[in-house]
């Protein structure tokens, strides 16, 4: 069976047949308001040439990648930046990643700042911050691109637009074009690629916000098409086969195998149209999902009878808890789970219903979202 991301191609070819259709200037029913956007820059007269791979192994290209939480990511994880960074320096290339901001999104306690990658060692510098809009970055780009003078910008937004302020698709058009604009005349040769937004949770149950998100995708791949040139090429991340089911934590959020895809997506972008690097290979790793570090577990007798204490260490990104127990002495030989999940708030927790003088065993299970993934020790005591 087809992901969900796969579903959409067919949509999108259509809508952006009627998108290329009707390109030209907005009726005056629907141009928006002069605080929303600029006017849309025309598209040169110029036919646009194939990008030549002029950076290729040994190359050390200026990199900013530029997005939303879906980019940024949070507590625990790796980010697609990581995945896309590994790619490319697997490749002989020794891509220097540029922007304003290095850290992740603590979604346990929701600040900012985190630093618990769950693998650190990577260029992380890039210009993604959760809640970011395209509406915010599209003037506010010109100024990150004068500072730190990127080669490519990898682009990522949209999502927040459409979902949190609904903003209609002529401004959501105009938007873009006003991005790329600001981004030229900051730095006229750059190169640039946009991902497309992928499927969601919302877009499994709103058709309203689906054919928004659809809409825009569209508009991305026509906008991209009439404003590339040889000097400054604009190429087009496609579908990232993205399953909400099983590629993200939250229903928005990219797991480690969502992460992938959208690192592949990219890539491919990169080594098809603006010649850097090779496609990301394929078939995709399957990697494990869920909180990587490993709780540590203690448990102690309580005061009162039938009762033990248990306390472990939260573990970055973690947004819940499974207890596991174990009656040894009655010779049970797998670990039940408890029905409920427990917030980080509830540690310790106290178990009941133990058999005075019975042995128990216990082990946590560390989750982020939907996700579970790294188990605690096993500690047993004799109930009191």
């Amino acid at each position: 069976m087809k992901s969900p991301g796969s579903r959409w191609l067919g949509a999108l070819a259509a809508v952006a047949v009627a998108v290329a259709g009707c390109s030209g200037s907005p009726s005056p029913s629907t141009v928006p308001a002069a605080n929303q956007t600029a006017s849309v820059p025309p598209a040169s007269n110029q036919p646009s040439q194939p990008v030549q791979p002029d950076q290729g192994r040994g190359s050390s290209p200026r990199i900013m990648i530029v997005g939303d939480s879906v980019t940024q990511g949070s507590a625990g994880d790796y980010t697609w930046q990581y995945w896309l960074y590994e790619h490319l320096k697997a490749d002989g290339i020794s891509p220097r990643m540029v922007g304003p901001y290095h850290s992740l999104y603590n979604n346990v306690t929701r600040t900012l700042g985190d630093l618990s990658y769950a693998n650190p060692h990577f260029g992380r510098a890039n210009d993604t911050i959760w809640g970011m809009t395209l509406a915010r970055e599209k003037t506010a780009i010109g100024g990150k691109v004068k500072t730190y003078r990127p080669d490519y910008l990898l682009v990522l937004l949209g999502l927040n637009d459409l979902f949190w302020f609904g903003t209609s698709q002529p401004v959501m058009a105009a938007n873009l074009a006003t991005f790329i604009a600001t981004a030229r005349a900051a730095q006229p040769r750059i190169r640039i690629a946009f991902g497309l937004i992928p499927p969601d949770i919302h877009t499994e149950t709103s058709p309203t916000f689906s054919a928004n998100v659809v809409t825009f995708n569209a508009a991305i791949v026509g906008v991209a098409a009439r404003l590339t040139s040889a000097e400054s090429p604009i190429a087009v991340a496609q579908d990232t086969d993205i399953d909400v089911a099983t590629d993200l934590w939250d229903g928005t959020h990219p797991n480690t195998n969502g992460q992938i895809r959208i690192a592949a997506a990219f890539a491919d972008a990169l080594a098809s149209k603006l010649g850097l690097g090779a496609a990301y290979p394929t078939p995709f790793p399957v990697m494990p999902v869920g909180p990587l570090t490993h709780p540590k577990l203690k448990v102690t007798p309580s005061r009162v009878h039938g009762q033990a204490k248990l306390t472990w260490t939260l573990v970055p990104g973690a947004s819940s808890y499974f207890v596991y127990v174990k009656q040894v002495t009655v010779g049970q030989s797998a670990f039940n789970r408890l029905p409920i999940p427990l917030p980080p708030g509830k540690d310790p927790f106290t178990a009941g219903l133990l058999n005075p003088g019975g042995t128990y065993s216990f082990k946590v299970q560390a989750c982020k979202g939907s996700d579970c993934g790294a188990f605690s020790n096993v500690a047993s005591i004799v109930a009191p």
